[in-house]
């Protein structure tokens, strides 16, 4: 997740040394998040046939060595490429680890102090790529935020063999679905890059409709196939599951949390209120301190709290919040006062994302872990997507319209940032909603059987 984000910072510099056009340097981001997007599902379903802990290792040694080709890149394409292995390296690992983790916890308050500790994780790497990376690149140079996972990549890779043990396999394998894989690989790629051409061709535009439609009819044809596979790659009976659901509906959430709100904030802080992208940066990072200590407790208190409240009640609340901190968006703000608003979204954007994280492999199978996680992941990194792409162009879109009315470019770029704010509120607030009639249809189906 740290990579998912760090390198945004680094951006102009990459695309100074290595001769990038001012359009195409965007591809170092899209890169990695379409390979990432697009094989999560795969990777967690492989991890279920093959083992978890063995593709763990290897998702891990792969990132290593990716990152450091990715530092060490000479030209745009050997970048592009490292990126691309970055993310399907990445894939193996995102829904591994959560699936190991549900290996090593029984299903109830341990294994919810697990999730919490991952849940954690998620969110701080992401919003730690963005806290540090201005720092990083300031002081080290573009290269250090691909060598700074070099080291954490090569230390799993060696102490995971020692320390988790190997997770079941499948007792009866079968053959790999590999149309299946194909399908399911391409479908969610081409589904998470529409919106990351949206964002700078326009919704309508073909860059934008064509790989979205096209992505829908993959998917919609590896439904077809894995519907009529004798071993499919995924089975579908497992979407039956309400619960599971609400899970991704809420992880959506997350992801849309996770993904927009803190860039927002981080884009607000600098464009509007003159900071540098690390002194933005130092404005956001006590939240990650405070949330370190506050996800500890939710471990505890989501199990007392029951599983279906939190899964409703944590997104309501984040939208909430973030509709408080969009209150105080304006043009002269008192950076204490607003510093001060983000710790209670902060708390319950992670409340959100510990509750799906729960959430998302309870009542699942051993043998399936891989694939819910595998779904989990993919849920949250499409939140993110969407997230980034539409409410970053509504943002200027509005700036935009009040900029032609002679509104002035600050009040209309504050403006353009507090309604982006607001309707990615609106958004969670929808979600947490949804998933109260979800969590509740299922409560019904579990006391009839």
């Amino acid at each position: 997740m740290l990579d998912a984000s760090i390198v945004t910072v680094a951006l102009p510099d990459i695309q100074h040394h290595l001769g990038f056009s001012a359009s195409g340097v965007q591809a170092v981001v899209t890169a990695y998040n379409v390979a990432f997007g697009g094989a999560l599902i795969l990777g967690g379903r492989v991890g279920d046939l093959f083992g978890r802990r063995r593709l763990f290792v290897l998702g891990m040694v792969g990132f290593a060595l990716s990152s450091l080709l990715c530092g060490l890149s000479v030209d745009a394409a050997m970048l592009v490429t490292c990126r691309v292995l970055q993310g399907l390296s990445a894939a193996a690992i995102a829904p591994t680890a959560l699936a190991l983790l549900a290996d090593a916890f029984p299903e109830g308050a341990a294994r919810a102090r697990a999730m919490s500790r991952f849940g954690i994780a998620t969110v701080l790497g992401f919003v730690g790529g963005l806290v540090f990376s201005g720092l990083l690149v300031d002081s080290f140079g573009w290269q250090s935020v691909f060598y700074v996972t070099v080291p954490v990549g090569a230390l799993m890779a060696v102490l995971v063999p020692r320390l988790v043990a190997p997770s079941p396999v499948a007792a009866r394998r079968g053959r790999l679905d590999v149309l299946g894989a194909v399908l399911i690989t391409v479908g969610v790629a081409l589904v998470v890059v529409a919106p990351t051409r949206a964002s700078a061709q326009g919704w309508t535009s073909p860059q934008c409709v064509v790989p979205l439609a096209a992505g829908l009819g993959v998917l919609a044809l590896f439904v077809v196939v894995e519907h009529r596979h004798p071993d499919p790659l995924v089975r579908l009976g497992l979407f039956r599951s309400g619960l599971l659901r609400a899970a991704n509906v809420v992880t959506l959430a997350s992801g849309l949390l996770s993904g927009s709100a803190y860039l927002l904030v981080t884009l607000y802080l600098q464009e509007v209120m003159g900071r540098t992208p690390v002194q933005a940066g130092l404005i956001v990072a006590p939240i990650g301190l405070v949330n370190v200590i506050w996800g500890v407790f939710l471990g505890r208190l989501i199990p007392r709290i029951g599983l279906a409240a939190s899964l409703a009640g944590a997104p309501v609340c984040a939208g909430l919040l973030v509709a408080l901190v969009a209150s105080q968006v304006a043009v002269a703000q008192n950076l204490v006062l607003f510093g001060l608003a983000l710790f209670p979204m902060g708390m319950a954007t992670l409340a959100t994302t510990v509750s799906s994280t729960i959430a998302a492999t309870a009542g699942v199978t051993p043998r399936e872990q891989g694939l819910a996680a595998g779904v989990r992941q993919t849920s949250f990194q499409l939140g993110i997507a969407l997230g980034v792409a539409v409410l970053l162009s509504l943002a200027s879109s509005r700036t935009s319209a009040l900029e032609g009315k002679g509104i002035a470019h600050v009040q209309a770029l504050t403006a353009g940032y507090r309604t982006a704010m607001y309707v990615l509120a609106a958004l969670v607030i929808a979600a947490g909603v949804v998933t109260f009639a979800e969590v509740r249809n299922h409560s019904r189906a579990l006391a009839s059987t």
